[in-house]
């Protein structure tokens, strides 16, 4: 167990770069969208926009946010019921 371990160990790195990539790229991107017919070109726009809202959500910050909102309406809807007379 520990042989291999060491063996992984001592092989030297392969440099990564684009030439050398054992995980070729089956599919040239971003395509050309004057070649491409306008379903599918939708269809990867969609695909696209769903992806770029996943990677760029934030549901920790998102759910802060509407908490000090409403709090900050509910502390303004306080201070003006209490305070009607100063009109």
């Amino acid at each position: 167990m520990f042989s291999t371990a060491v063996r992984r160990a001592a092989q030297p790195k392969i440099p990564f770069d684009i030439y050398t990539n054992p995980y070729k790229a089956t599919r040239l991107w971003p395509p050309d969208f004057s070649k491409i017919d306008r379903k599918h070109q939708f269809r990867l726009e969609r695909k696209y926009k769903r992806r770029a809202k996943l990677k760029w959500a934030r549901p920790r910050w998102t759910k802060f946010v509407k908490i000090a909102q409403m709090g900050s309406i509910v502390c303004m809807c306080r201070v003006v019921f209490r305070r009607g007379d100063w009109c």
